[in-house]
């Protein structure tokens, strides 16, 4: 899926671009978070992802993509029309839906998504298909790293995968440290965007709440709600071996406070040469890892209940 997603057809009227935004909302917009944090050491590009509505000013220098699984979403059809006036070069991405329907209806390119059972089940071509139109819209040149990554991905799909043993499985061993309690979820500008979809991930699959705190924020604030709140908490650190030394010392020293605190604190770290073959093989354990919460816990991880609701009424 995720090679397909970076095969999909699509014309450009120029390139060139320098800055790019991602339009959407829940697991549509992991796409957006993951690339975000991949492409924040590469100073010459600018990337930003917005969730429900835009800044003010002309987007006449943007590529925006409009991404939404089930086309459905109308605060992505909103955002993609708001662009759109505002001059962005626009290109949507869904299985159908309003989207593709707002997307004619303003000439907007749209790029067809195979269906799953559920949008989330969608992340890998997500990821993939922005990529591709980033790569070319910014002039990027990444195929090398998209291969590696894929490749990797392959390889951590065997490792974390059901016919694995808990004792060989790292998704499975992280799911029963989480089954009893709320992870408090760590990542720097370079997993932050991994962090972000852990967390909604958690939400979805297993009905079970988490929070994420940024680095090197949670340094200078967060790290003190550890010292009375640390009952039914854990915390777990994403981390990338391309981070300042400085940033993992400062990770090291605080995971050593928690440590003497009385947690146990965890940390992941994925696999691969690129920065964008070790973001995305972690996104795909900490995936599998969602799942293997809501078993553990009993719950079904398909129905959204709850989400189902509010998108009823409206």
């Amino acid at each position: 899926m995720a090679r397909g997603g970076f095969n999909i057809k699509f014309d450009l009227a120029h390139t060139g671009f320098r800055k790019a935004c991602f339009l959407g909302m829940g697991g549509s917009a992991a796409g957006g978070d993951i690339i975000g944090s991949w492409l924040s050491d590469r100073p010459m590009f600018e990337t930003i992802t917005f969730k429900g509505h835009l800044p003010r000013g002309s987007m006449s220098d943007t590529l925006a993509v409009a991404c939404s699984a089930s086309g459905q979403t109308e605060e992505t059809i909103e955002m993609m029309e708001t662009a759109v006036r505002r001059g962005a070069m626009t290109i949507s991405i869904s299985a159908g839906g309003r989207l593709m329907e707002a997307s004619k209806k303003l000439g907007v390119q749209h790029v067809m998504m195979p269906k799953v059972v559920a949008p989330r089940y969608m992340l890998p071509f997500i990821i993939f298909s922005c990529l591709s139109i980033i790569n070319l819209g910014l002039d990027m040149q990444c195929e090398k790293e998209v291969e590696d990554a894929i490749r990797e991905m392959e390889i951590e799909s065997k490792s974390v995968g059901i016919a694995a043993p808990i004792s060989k499985n790292p998704s499975k061993q992280l799911a029963l440290s989480l089954l009893k309690k709320t992870p408090v979820i760590y990542g720097s500008r370079l997993t932050f965007g991994a962090g972000t979809r852990f967390k909604n991930a958690l939400n979805e699959n297993a009905k079970r709440h988490a929070i994420v705190g940024e680095l090197p924020d949670a340094f200078h604030n967060e790290i003190e709600g550890w010292a009375s709140q640390r009952i039914g908490f854990v915390p777990v650190f994403l981390e990338c071996t391309s981070e300042s030394e400085r940033l993992r010392k400062k990770v090291n020293l605080m995971k050593k406070i928690l440590s003497e605190l009385g947690t146990s604190p965890i940390s992941v770290s994925g696999r691969g040469r690129t920065n964008l073959a070790r973001l995305t093989s972690m996104v795909f354990r900490l995936d599998m890892t969602s799942y293997y919460v809501a078993i553990g816990n009993g719950r079904d991880p398909f129905p959204t209940k709850l989400i189902d609701r509010i998108k009823e009424v409206f």
